[in-house]
This record gives C-alpha cells, sequence and structure tokens, in this order.
C-alpha cells in the first residue's frame, strides 16, 4: 500500500499545516452538529496539500456521511439534479448528516458540463445537508458563479520543517530511521506537497538513499504518478486529456505506463477491454506520427490516451501501487543483446537477401538451436565459417554459438 494512503488522517488533528485553516473547518462542522446551515465551504490550494483529506477527516471525526462528486459527476444538470438533489433534501442512510462534497469543482467546463453551474446553485439553495468544494485555484473563472456563494478556506504548501517531522514520524512506523539529510533532500525536492512527499519517502525506505539522486524537483502537474491517477480514476476526458498534454513523461513511456497498470486499477473485464482498445488507438497514431514525421497525429494519441479514462465506468480498484513498465524493464536489461543481434543481423543480411527483422526473429533463433546441438569439433568449424564467410568477429560468434 502507497504510504499517502495508509496514513491517511481520520481527524483533522492528524494533519499537518495549515492550522488558521483548519480552524476554520472545525467551526464549519461545529455550526452543522449545532444545527445550522453554515455557508458552503470552499477549500482551494496547491495539489498535495492536504484538502480533500482534511474534509473526509472532518466528517469522520463528526461522525457525518460523505456523499462525494468528482468532475465526472457534474457534466451536465440532468445528471446533478438525479444523482443528487434527492440526497441534499434528506436524512443521511446511517447518519443525520451527510457532507456532500465536489471535488475538484474548477475542473467544469463550459462546453460539456451544460447547465451544471446552475444546478450546483439550486442544490445550495435547497440542501438540507451541508457542502463542501476543493479547487486548486479559487479565482478560476469557471467556477466565478460560486465566489458569493461560499466561504473560502485557502490551503498552502506545508512547510519544509513540519514536512521533514511528519516523515520521520512515519518512517520510524515503517521500522526505518533514515538520516536527517535524507529527510531534508525529500522535503526540498516534494516542494510542500505531502502526497509527492511521501512517494519519494517511500521510495527512499525502499531503494535506500542511493535513490535520492533519481528523484527530481517535480512541478506537481506534471508528476507520472498524479498523471495516472488522473487517467485512470477521473472519468473525465477533458481533465485526463489536460494531465496528459502537461505530462514531463514521453507520450511513447506513458503509454507504457498505462500499459502496464490497466490490471491493477479496473477490475471489470468490459472496462479492460475498452482501456486496451483506447491505448491500442493512442499506440497506433503515436507510431504513424514517428514513422511519417507529421506530428499533427500526437494530439490524436494524447486523445485516446485519455479516453481510457472512460473505461472504467466508477468501477475502479486498488491493487497494488503503480508498476514500472515491464517492457522498459525488459528493453534495459536486453540492450546489449538486442544490439549483439542487430549487428549479426546487419552482416548476414546481404547473404541470406532479407531484412535484419526477420532474421533476428527467424534465423537467429534457428541457428543458436542447430549450432547447441553440435559437437565441439563441428561447432568450432562452424564458427570458422561464421567468421570467414559472413565476417562476424569473435563475440558475435560466441553469441550464436551459446546455448
Amino acid at each position: 500500500m502507497l504510504l499517502y494512503e495508509k496514513y491517511a488522517p481520520h481527524s483533522l488533528n492528524e494533519l499537518i499545516g495549515n492550522r488558521l485553516s483548519i480552524q476554520k473547518l472545525a467551526r464549519f462542522a461545529s455550526d452543522v452538529r449545532a444545527g445550522k446551515k453554515p455557508k458552503p465551504i470552499m477549500v482551494y490550494g496547491p495539489s498535495g496539500t492536504g484538502k480533500t483529506s482534511a474534509i473526509k477527516a472532518l466528517a469522520n471525526e463528526n461522525g457525518f456521511e460523505v456523499l462525494e462528486l468528482t468532475s465526472s459527476d457534474y457534466r451536465d444538470a440532468e445528471t446533478l439534479h438525479k444523482k443528487l438533489l434527492p440526497a441534499a433534501k434528506s436524512r443521511g442512510l446511517f447518519s443525520s448528516t451527510t457532507l456532500i462534497l465536489f471535488d475538484e469543482i474548477d475542473e467544469l467546463s463550459a462546453k460539456s458540463d451544460k447547465g451544471a453551474g446552475s444546478a450546483v446553485m439550486q442544490i445550495i439553495k435547497e440542501s438540507r445537508q451541508p457542502i463542501a468544494f476543493t479547487a486548486s485555484d479559487f479565482w478560476d473563472q469557471r467556477i466565478s458563479f460560486l465566489r458569493n456563494h461560499v466561504d473560502r478556506v485557502e490551503f498552502k504548501k506545508i512547510e519544509s520543517r513540519e514536512l521533514i517531522e511528519y516523515m520521520r514520524r512515519i518512517s520510524k512506523s515503517e521500522g526505518q530511521e533514515l538520516e536527517e539529510g535524507a529527510l531534508r533532500e525529500v522535503a526540498y525536492r516534494s516542494d510542500g506537497d505531502v502526497r509527492a512527499a511521501l512517494n519519494d519517502l517511500q521510495m527512499v525506505i525502499l531503494g535506500g538513499n542511493d535513490i535520492l539522486e533519481n528523484l527530481v524537483v517535480r512541478n506537481h502537474r506534471l508528476e507520472i504518478f498524479r498523471t495516472l491517477d488522473k487517467i485512470f480514476m477521473t472519468n473525465s476526458l477533458i481533465a485526463a486529456r489536460a494531465a496528459v498534454d502537461t505530462s514531463d513523461v514521453d507520450l511513447s513511456m506513458l503509454i507504457n505506463w498505462v500499459d502496464e497498470n490497466i490490471p491493477n486499477r479496473y477490475w471489470v473485464k468490459q472496462s479492460v477491454n475498452q482501456a486496451y482498445e483506447q491505448l491500442a488507438f493512442a499506440s497506433r497514431f503515436f507510431e504513424m506520427a514517428e514513422r511519417t514525421r507529421y506530428y499533427g497525429y500526437i494530439k490524436y494519441t494524447s486523445t485516446a490516451m485519455a479516453g481510457v479514462s472512460l473505461s472504467s465506468g466508477g468501477n475502479t480498484k486498488y491493487v497494488s501501487p503503480y508498476a514500472f513498465p515491464s517492457r522498459v524493464k525488459y528493453l534495459s536489461t536486453t540492450k546489449e543483446s538486442r544490439g549483439v543481434q542487430a549487428k549479426i543481423a546487419s552482416k548476414m543480411s546481404p547473404y541470406l537477401h532479407t531484412n535484419r527483422h526477420e532474421i533476428i526473429s527467424l534465423y537467429l533463433p534457428l541457428f543458436k538451436t542447430l549450432l547447441g546441438s553440435m559437437d565441439g569439433a563441428k561447432k568450432e568449424e562452424i564458427s570458422a565459417s561464421l567468421e570467414n564467410d559472413f565476417k562476424l568477429d569473435k563475440d558475435e560468434v560466441s553469441f550464436l554459438i551459446s546455448s
């Protein structure tokens, strides 16, 4: 399990940083418990500062149910009215209070979310239940209609000293005593993002201090796990496309990451099939762009990659942390071997009158099988012929005659 999920806060006291903002949240909860109807709250700030975690922790410690809507749930007025208005006007199933959470409300799109803004305003007006929003930017024009109808709660980046102390406690809980320098380096590179810091901390715990040199200062919108979360979890084509377009990961590498992790996130067979179909489209357009050097195809690659997000149908699961692409691992470990094969194929191509790909895929395995079954004398005779007739060097001959 990922550390940021394992150590998710269950109460407001467990959160680090933003103490004044947390006090505002506590007052909001107190007003709700007292039977008042406070203004909805808008918790906004950079990624990884604990906005959604804070609202869920508030609900948990006050015994509120949480009805969470992500950006895929407020595509239009009809969807919102159907899903939300009955819950907003009624009592909770196991609790008298249901906290309605609109997560990442600033991902609303004027083009695709037709009527969603007016529906949200109607829900605010008619709801008997408390409402909370999260957003990255309170001043985003897409949510300007909300500004006079919510109480702002700003979450800022977590200070390094608090982050270091938090990571120290977690590393001790994990049975690790990390050096102060390592903790400082992780805190610096995370730039106040708790989720990013814990992801890097987990890498250091697993790989040791040497892994630090492979960590980079991140722009949080470009972080690979964040990008994968958007692709797999959001159900929003717009949000997923934005994540793909702003990712600092090469598209070919991102295709490999998604390919490796579809089975780790989708559990319904239909969702898995649809996700791989979208990924196949993305791979095809990317290959066309590389082959023809017409990079207009890249936009179709990005759209198809984002289309994976529409495959889940809400059926996502957590099986294991995101796995590094096995194909990339294989290519890395076989790089030297593949280089030798390519050289042999180039030298044999004029004599066998076929292309290198066919020599590598068909001829070389056959040669290795035949040569491996020969006795010593015959093998030496063939080795000499390979050197003299095909102009192979000793290392290349050795590669062919080895079992």
